[in-house]
């Protein structure tokens, strides 16, 4: 998280500047409109940069940002600025803290803030553009690699206008190229003449794509690291089919680590704070349905309000979840009565028409709108589940898992997720299940917990796929 805002601290810097001078620009054309205090653009001068601090964590509105056009750059400021416009309008209007600005105000503002902020990114793309043509302030780059390698990459490596780098040379090994072109880009060494080439021209770093030829990378890497060079050596071919690879140090050892979800340790502080500001809130609701709820379900069915029952949740853990009871106080023994009729195919979860160990009314109500989903807010506040992720099966459903069913308990598992959205009473194949889980893990995002969370909401109006 630190090297990535590091990394656009210039980009940053601008846009807290743009803030400002909006912010001063707004009070004086504002003063002169309708005479008022100046406080409330004060306190936004201070919490406007940390909304934008924040933004920069959860959105990365700075990625590719160098390669945006002025279309793209500027779909990706209104972006942007919506959410801050959003950010401030809550923490304003509904909490209500401190002092808040006029409409008025807040439309100047707009007005202002956005052709600067994009007039001073560009301006600063101009900058830099001229400034990485200039040899003193661009990394000079060198690339071993061989003819077809060459060939696949070069597409990649050219694509950014705007780059601190020059791909300054290439050097093909597996055949004496030199002087010849691919893809209009000049071959200027080969496996004789490279390190000469090295020797005698400016290269800062060298780029080693030579991935099936370990002793031969080495062997180079110890001869350009003996002449000063930064050396740079590509791995991925031998491990391509490992998902989500990066470098990791462990117990002193650097290794390649690989793994299904590609959640970072930023992204998952973001979940789990989404995840509390949801179950602070679904906890509270928890409370004011459990007097309307609790009653009804004591009457239906005399006995406990809330059902608890063993589940598995994040690779393997065992925990306690919790539900508004649903179903009368035998279920669980009529359960093995009624297993002839589950709809899930080879019994790895548990699922039929017209379930007759549903509490009549309350029951069923309770199920088709989720309501009795509600006390698991308690289990997400615990850490235990997440609002989003995967269904938690019962021990006796693990039990039955084959290696690759345990790959749905990758991430925590969620009071909703992709697989409820997608139609789950109409899902009977366990697999599909499976898969579905999979691909939410495998490409999981905080704007896709976002999108599931609504289509649950869509799911609960208008029940579809409820059971």
């Amino acid at each position: 998280m630190r090297k990535a805002s590091l990394e656009y601290l210039d980009f940053f810097c601008i846009d807290i500047a743009a803030i400002e001078i909006s912010l001063l620009a707004t009070w004086f054309i504002h003063s002169h409109i309708a005479p008022t205090s100046s406080v409330a653009l004060w306190n936004l001068s201070m919490v406007l940069p940390v909304f934008h601090w924040f933004l920069l964590l959860l959105l990365e509105p700075y990625q590719g940002v160098l390669q945006r056009g002025y279309l793209r750059e500027l779909a990706a400021l209104l972006k942007l600025q919506t959410c801050s416009f959003a950010l401030v309008v809550f923490f304003f209007f509904f909490l209500n803290v401190v002092s808040r600005p006029r409409r008025s105000q807040l439309l100047i503002y707009l007005l202002v803030v956005i052709p600067l902020t994009y007039t001073l990114r560009f301006m600063h793309k101009f900058r830099l553009k001229r400034l990485y043509t200039d040899l003193n302030h661009t990394r000079q780059i060198l690339v071993v690699t061989t003819e077809d390698l060459a060939r696949e990459m070069i597409g990649e490596i050219t694509s950014s206008v705007i780059r601190n780098y020059q791909f300054f040379g290439l050097a093909v090994i597996d055949r004496d190229m030199a002087g010849e072109r691919i893809e209009n880009v000049l071959v200027t060494a080969n496996r004789d003449g490279l390190i000469e080439y090295a020797k005698t021209n400016v290269v800062d770093e060298v780029f080693l794509n030579l991935p099936e030829d370990s002793a031969y990378n080495l062997q180079l890497a110890q001869q350009f690291l003996g002449m000063g060079i930064s050396v740079h050596i590509n791995m991925e071919e031998a491990y391509q089919r490992l998902p989500n690879r990066r470098i990791e140090n462990m117990f002193g050892y650097d290794v390649l680590t690989t793994t299904m979800s590609p959640i970072s340790v930023r992204q998952s502080l973001l979940k789990r704070l989404m995840d509390i500001a949801g179950g602070i809130a679904g906890c509270l609701i928890t409370v004011v349905l459990t007097v309307i709820i609790g009653p009804i379900i004591f009457i239906k069915s005399p006995g406990p309000i809330f059902f608890s029952q063993y589940r598995v949740g994040k690779n393997g853990r065992i925990f306690k979840i919790y539900k508004f009871r649903s179903m009368y106080m035998d279920a669980e023994e009529r359960k093995k009565e009624l297993m002839a009729q589950n709809k899930i195919q080879d019994g790895m979860m548990f699922k039929m028409d017209d379930n007759p160990r549903i509490i009549k009314g309350i029951g069923h109500f309770i199920r088709k709108t989720s309501l009795d989903e509600f006390p698991q807010f308690f289990n997400v506040l615990k850490g235990e589940m997440s609002m989003v992720g995967t269904r938690p099966p019962t021990l006796d459903e693990y039990r039955r898992y084959s290696p690759s069913h345990k790959r749905r308990l990758a991430m925590a598992p969620g009071i909703t997720g992709l697989w409820q959205v997608s139609g789950r009473s109409n899902i009977t194949d366990f697999n599909e299940v499976v898969r579905l889980d999979a691909e939410y893990i495998e490409n999981w995002s905080l704007s896709g917990d976002i999108k599931i969370l609504l289509k649950t909401l869509k799911v609960i109006l208008y029940g579809d796929g409820a059971a």
